[in-house]
């Protein structure tokens, strides 16, 4: 029975991983072939304003972590405890309060939008596109605080392939509303954010269906309102609230400092440079996002053996995924900023890239650490490391802003250099306290990506020497030979000889089914 239900996990986390990974490279291909259209049709400071805006999203999402944080925690573990009442008084008390923060949060984003050109500096001749621009980002932001609670369902059930199939979905609708867009009317940066409210709208409708789906005994009333339960999150997810504001102060202020304290086009700049840096966190986190249905799992049936394997086995996984695009960005990405971007300067782009991602080389399987936190409830440790190290890293920044001729590089560079220290400091020991281990246990596990990357990358720099640099096809047969040798050298770096032994069994047994 045991065995069954762990190739049904298997399958489930395989399923979602696969569908992650198609979802987040939809969104790299309308990233790829859309955003040097859009910088020559509107230009790069236009589109500095697309990242911004979402930053101001995540500043006015802050209301809503706290509460909305660990809800998925506690409904899971009340859905496992077969405490059905438990699970209906958090849900319906999470949706109701939802509602209250959302309408909290359309009146500091109205006043906002309002204001915005006097908040910061916008060109004159955009000024009524970006706040076209804003006001969809806005309403995107409410609704999707709204109804965040109802994607709960696919978590407590482990099916989060399920909201990747939707996004996968609704990214190509978003593909094709923004070609026709742009082909038959003037172009506008608005029409980024109109199309990506439409693609909340879809995903928030589907969350509603799937909430009505796999979790029938859900009933959403008033009577389930419970100002104890929503209490108890706001305690637990207070910690939460601290770590985003932490993570806001490290990574989230980067634009609206580089636009107060430079100007409009170097944001611009460091926003395009973002891109595939952004991609490849958002590909982090959807994958460690697969692993957290079923560490939360595990621990509501207090199986914690079972939980520290399948920690160990997820770092080991996001070692080889979070740094096999980091590989090929270092690698290819001089050439490949070349030919993506023929307006702007590509060396300037690939550092900002490679200093944007550096962290994510050893910060990769780590993520998965930061699941654990939530699951057993021990945020403060993690929350205070979070936030000291972002107040750290705006202090610092804004002086080398001052006395330095530095400028959007000293931006880029500061928050990978405190968050890697910070993780190798604190994190990664604490975790391990939490979980009843040696202090030390986790660190291989935290360095083997990194030795994986220094070889692959040294090797693949070696191998594509006899590449000339051309057109597409160049680039593109670069990218296999460092893809394909860093897939190698990460099944034997990262891999124990138990682990291979496990793949080559499974791939057999495949076979001969």
């Amino acid at each position: 029975m045991s065995d069954s239900r762990e190739m049904t996990s298997n399958k489930k986390l395989a399923l979602t991983m696969t569908a992650s990974f198609i979802s987040y490279l939809v969104t790299f291909g309308i990233s790829f072939v859309l955003s040097p259209y859009i910088v020559e049709k509107v230009g790069v400071e236009a589109c500095g304003f697309v990242g911004l805006a979402n930053n101001f999203v995540s500043y006015a999402t802050l209301a809503a972590v706290a509460l909305n944080a660990l809800a998925g925690r506690f409904i899971t573990v009340k859905i496992y405890e077969n405490d059905l009442e438990g699970a209906n008084r958090y849900f319906s008390s999470v949706l109701i309060s939802n509602g209250i923060i959302s309408a909290f949060i359309m009146t500091v984003l109205t006043v906002v939008w309002v204001f915005l050109e006097k908040i910061v500096d916008i060109p004159p001749d955009i000024l009524w596109d970006v706040k076209l621009l804003f006001a969809a980002v806005f309403v995107e932001c409410i609704l999707s605080t709204f109804g965040s609670v109802f994607a709960v369902s696919t978590f407590a059930t482990n099916n989060l392939h399920l909201n990747s199939l939707r996004t996968i979905e609704s990214s190509i609708a978003r593909a094709i509303i923004l070609v026709l867009l742009f082909m038959f009317f003037s172009p506008n940066i608005w029409y980024l954010g109109v199309t990506a409210l439409l693609m909340t709208v879809y995903c928030v409708l589907y969350n509603i269906h799937y909430t009505r789906k796999l979790l029938p005994f859900i009933h959403i009333s008033f009577k389930y309102f419970d100002i104890g339960a929503v209490k108890t999150l706001l305690i637990s997810g207070v910690w939460s609230l601290i770590t985003r504001l932490g993570a806001l102060m490290s990574e989230g202020l980067d634009l609206l400092i580089t636009n107060i304290f430079i100007d409009s086009t170097s944001m611009g700049v460091l926003s395009l440079a973002k891109t595939i840096p952004s991609i490849i966190q958002s590909i982090i986190a959807s994958v460690v996002e697969a692993f957290s249905p079923n560490f939360t799992i595990l621990y509501a049936q207090n199986k914690t053996e079972e939980l520290v394997k399948a920690l160990k086995q997820s770092m080991k996984i996001m070692g080889i995924i979070s740094n096999l695009p980091i590989i090929i960005l270092i690698v290819c990405g001089e050439r490949f900023f070349t030919l993506w971007q023929p307006t702007q300067d590509a060396r300037t782009l690939y550092i900002l890239s490679i200093m944007t991602c550096a962290g994510f080389i050893l910060n990769g399987g780590i993520n998965c650490v930061f699941n654990i936190f939530v699951v057993v409830n021990k945020l403060k440790v993690n929350s205070i490391a979070v936030v000291i190290s972002g107040a750290v890293n705006v202090v610092i920044v804004l002086i080398l802003l001052n006395v330095t001729e530095l400028g959007i590089y000293a931006v880029a560079a500061v928050s990978t250099v405190i968050t890697i220290l910070r993780n190798l400091i604190i994190i990664i020991p604490y975790s391990a306290k939490v979980l009843g281990l040696k202090w030390n246990t986790f660190y291989p596990d935290a360095f083997r990506p990194v030795i994986f990357t220094l070889i692959s990358t040294a090797l693949g720099i070696l191998l594509i020497i006899p590449v000339p640099h051309g057109g597409w096809m160049s680039l593109i047969l670069c990218g296999a030979i460092t893809g394909s040798i860093s897939v190698l050298i990460g099944f034997f770096v990262i891999l124990s000889r138990s682990d291979r032994a496990v793949v080559i069994n499974k791939l057999l047994r495949r076979k001969h089914e």
